[in-house]
């Protein structure tokens, strides 16, 4: 089975297009922890977006700055709780094992990063359980992992990287963009980093050996929200024939011949619509081009692009959340009943993935194209005996 946990400083949640973003993710991929930064919301509406989200349980921690939400097959024990990171013990019934998560929001102050870093020293120096450690750091690891005219003075990420290997953490790369995070700024006053990151140590490693992180594309906030994806995924059949509401919508519905209404609306839909939820994996794929474009020459004209793209994109999630709402039923919407296990499995059956997913070839560049992949191998072992 396919665990996905989403980490994101959503900035804040009360946005409505933001937090629309995370249900519309949650109907999609079916987490089982959801982890948001920076709410900047009272902690009396948490109950209120539980319910939206269909999670079970929920917590914040002692400043607010954490919003968790657990699905109902996650037992969970809050160790430690302070002002940047939240320590929780996990126990998943799937999997019949005890996993550490930390979720970290880091202060801007290299100061009080020091705090943060002596906790990890403490938790993690002897830990022999799965740990996985995941958030916005506020801190770069390398040079190369920003695009600013602004100076990184050395010994404030030096001291991050440290405190990481120290603690027998290793990152495990990621998908997508390459930075998390942008000031919003155009041309010569953009400022692009990666400040977002997910660490686990060997144990986590040895029990989910394809574990996938993803950049997700950066909409209703300056960060991107982190993708944790571990198993396998699960191939379903497809769905048969539904009327859909939003249909009637378009104004072509009216051309279409209803004396054969299913072959008809079936034909008249794949034409216009196409597969939505393939429509929408290929327009959040343009997003994320466009993001790379503007953060390579952040300038109006590249940012205009962004706003087209990101306008499209969010056409397609209106059209995916009257999917569901149609599919779901009013009831859910209105009182986040349970059913987000169906939606996990019908929306992931489709999108089936083979263990190996992606190489990294001697340019440092990621291949995810079987063909590309299997190109380079070959190549790689022709080198080495020729």
């Amino acid at each position: 089975m396919m665990i996905k946990t989403l980490i994101w400083n959503i900035t804040p949640v009360k946005t409505q297009q933001a937090f629309q973003r995370v249900i519309n993710m949650q109907r999609e991929h079916g987490f089982f922890i959801v982890g948001l930064m920076e709410p900047f919301q009272n902690f009396r509406h948490i109950q209120r977006y539980r319910r939206r989200l269909g999670m079970d349980a929920m917590m914040s921690n002692i400043n607010g700055k954490f919003w968790l939400f657990f699905d109902i097959m996650i037992e969970w024990e809050v160790l430690l709780d302070t002002k940047q990171q939240v320590t929780i013990r996990v126990y998943h019934q799937d999997i019949g094992k005890h996993i550490m998560m930390i979720f970290v929001y880091a202060k801007c102050s290299s100061l009080k990063r020091l705090e943060l870093w002596d906790k990890f020293y403490y938790l993690l120096s002897d830990m022999e359980l799965p740990w996985v450690v995941g958030g916005d750091f506020n801190i770069i690891m390398h040079e190369d992992e920003k695009i600013s005219v602004l100076l990184v003075y050395p010994p404030e990420y030096e001291d991050f990287a440290f405190c990481v290997n120290s603690c027998g953490l290793f990152d495990l790369g990621y998908k997508g963009i390459p930075f998390t995070w942008w000031n919003g700024r155009p041309n010569s006053e953009s400022i692009f980093k990666r400040l977002d990151r997910i660490f686990v140590n060997l144990p986590f490693q040895n029990l989910f050996p394809n574990i996938e992180v993803e950049h997700l594309i950066r909409t209703s906030s300056d960060h991107a929200p982190l993708l944790i994806c571990c198993g396998e995924e699960a191939m379903l059949f497809v769905k048969p024939f539904k009327f859909l509401n939003f249909w009637i919508k378009h104004e072509t519905f009216k051309d279409v011949k209803l004396k054969w209404v299913k072959a008809a609306l079936s034909q008249w839909s794949k034409l216009t619509y196409g597969d939505i939820f393939t429509q929408l994996a290929i327009r959040e794929d343009i997003v994320r081009v466009k993001e790379m474009l503007f953060e390579d020459e952040p300038n109006i004209q590249n940012r205009i692009m962004l706003q087209k793209a990101q306008a499209e994109l969010k056409k397609y999630h209106s059209i995916e959340e009257q999917y569901w709402k149609q599919n779901a039923g009013i009831k859910w919407f209105a009182e986040g009943v349970r059913n987000t296990r169906f939606f996990h499995n019908h929306v992931n059956g489709k999108r089936q993935r083979l263990q190996l997913k992606r190489i990294q070839n001697g340019d440092g560049v990621w291949l995810e194209s079987q063909d590309l992949m299997a190109d380079d191998a070959v190549d790689f072992f022709q080198r080495q005996f020729t």
